[in-house]
């Protein structure tokens, strides 16, 4: 016992320095793709700890696995003129390509997943303790070197998606406690966890004090500036499950993850903003939104001894992530009451608002089919193919925050030794996003955008977006 504790620590440890989020694969900015296509609903892989607790009972002795997901992201993004919000004045007709253009990103991530699973001796039980990042996203994008050493307009540089980010990650680490046990008679196992959940969320991107992309005010002095969040804030959630096994062959499962704070919860850190010319300060803020809860159903069938078939799915409710509202900490009675055009609604309470970020998600639902193939009893070939469905409105895209429909396509193999002791899984998955574009916001008939009213008027997002990511799963499980 104690040396199961050991290793527990130094894997918790070792993740909580490492973790950090790999790029958006599923509806909204959730990213779980860790244990390839031994990840879902319906497994016994020590994945279960997150996909569905009851697999966790399906097992037997005690289990290590650590695996590493490697993405490899690329984004290319091109704003139209007509998402410029005053051309001519706020953008000068020579500074046009500060604010239209191409701006495009390559990044290389790293996730990391660590879970420990046991019996105990006690046939039927599994308890495990894991970490992993389900949520989160991380960019850093490319210089426009058309205005490199600018003075007229030194905030160009940074690239046209810069009013929505520069350079940013946003992360839920999640620590899980999960127990289950089979019914062995009934074939039915249920499980439950308890998630520690970490967020973190540090941005820099452009902002002027109107929250429109301009570059200059009516004198031509500088009035863009930056915007540094840092935030962070630990909450709680739960998931539970239910895995019935009418037969040796058969598996089905159902499970649920709720929301992160089980509902709108606060983020709490600072701002730092530099306007123009203007000096730069500092306040303490909390940042409030809302993560989805997400339910989740898959069936495993040994169709032969040396063929398995898997379909599961998933509906993640991203219909809650309607804002994020950035209040001033020392407000007592701050409060994110806004009206239906952004302002904010004083009669119902609404106090402190700094900035707010309409996002308005639909919610997304995801299906994935898989199988697996033995070579030999102990080498598994497997491959998986899947359509994830875009959380993200026209209205409310960004570059922060991207989303389109996708299709995801998986191919891996793994091999045991030493009697299924250690076994070695790698996995190369390609998410082909299917290109998007997002029209500029309307004008009325003096040729104004209509946008949304401070505080929560920010910079047009549209334009046409596209994306690709390579992921490289490689993980290793011990058992003992």
């Amino acid at each position: 016992m104690t040396r199961l504790i050991r290793i527990v620590r130094h894997c918790l440890v070792g993740i909580a320095l490492a973790a950090a989020p790999s790029a958006a694969v599923a509806g909204g900015f959730a990213s779980a793709r860790f244990g390839s296509e031994h990840g879902h609903p319906a497994t016994d892989h020590p994945t279960a700890l997150y996909y569905n607790p009851a697999g966790l009972a399906l097992g037997s002795g005690t289990r290590l696995y650590v695996e590493g997901l490697f993405a490899y992201r690329t984004v290319t993004y091109d704003r139209p003129e007509g998402a410029i919000d005053n051309p001519g004045t706020g953008t000068p007709d020579e500074a046009t390509a500060a604010n239209a253009g191409r701006a495009t990103l390559q990044n290389a991530l790293v996730s990391p997943f660590v879970g420990i699973v046991s019996d105990f001796g006690v046939r039927n039980l599994g308890v495990g303790l894991g970490a992993y990042v389900p949520f989160g996203g991380s960019a850093t994008w490319d210089k426009n070197d058309g205005f490199e050493g600018n003075a007229q307009y030194p905030g160009a540089v940074d690239g046209v998606q810069r009013w929505a980010s520069i350079d940013g990650t946003q992360t839920a680490l999640y620590v899980t406690l999960a127990g289950a046990y089979r019914f062995e008679r009934a074939g039915v196992s249920v499980g439950a966890g308890l998630n520690l959940v970490r967020e973190a969320i540090e941005t820099v991107r452009a902002r002027n004090v109107f929250g429109t992309d301009d570059l200059v005010a009516a004198d031509g002095s500088i009035v863009e500036g930056r915007t540094l969040v840092d935030v962070s804030g630990t909450t709680a959630s739960i998931g539970a499950g239910v895995l019935w096994q009418p037969t040796d062959a058969l598996a089905i499962g159902v499970s649920y993850q709720s929301q992160p704070g089980f509902g709108e919860h606060g983020l709490e850190g600072t701002l730092v903003n530099k306007f123009g010319n203007g000096p730069v300060t500092e306040s303490d803020v909390e940042l409030r939104h809302s993560l989805p809860d997400i339910v989740r159903a898959g069936v495993r069938w040994r169709a032969a001894p040396d063929v398995e078939l898997r379909l599961a799915g998933d509906y993640q409710r991203w219909s809650v992530f309607d804002k994020q509202c950035l209040l001033d900490l020392a407000d007592e009675n701050r409060k994110c009451a806004l009206n239906p055009d952004g302002s904010v609604d004083t009669a119902a309470g609404g106090s402190g608002i700094i900035v707010n970020v309409p996002r308005d998600y639909h919610d997304s639902f995801g299906v994935r089919a898989g199988a697996s193939y033995w070579l030999a009893p102990a080498f598994e070939t497997f491959a998986g193919i899947g359509f994830d469905s875009n959380a993200v409105p026209d209205e409310t895209i960004d570059p922060a925050l991207m989303d389109m429909n996708k299709i995801i396509g998986t191919l891996g193999v793994r091999h045991a030794w030493l009697g299924d002791a250690l076994a070695l899984s790698i996995s190369a998955t390609a998410v082909a996003y299917f290109e998007r574009t997002a029209p500029p916001r309307p004008r009325d008939s003096d040729g104004k955008a209509i946008a949304p009213q401070p505080p929560s008027r920010n910079a047009d997002g549209a334009g046409t977006y596209n994306q690709t990511v390579a992921l490289l799963a490689v993980g290793l499980q011990y058992t003992f």
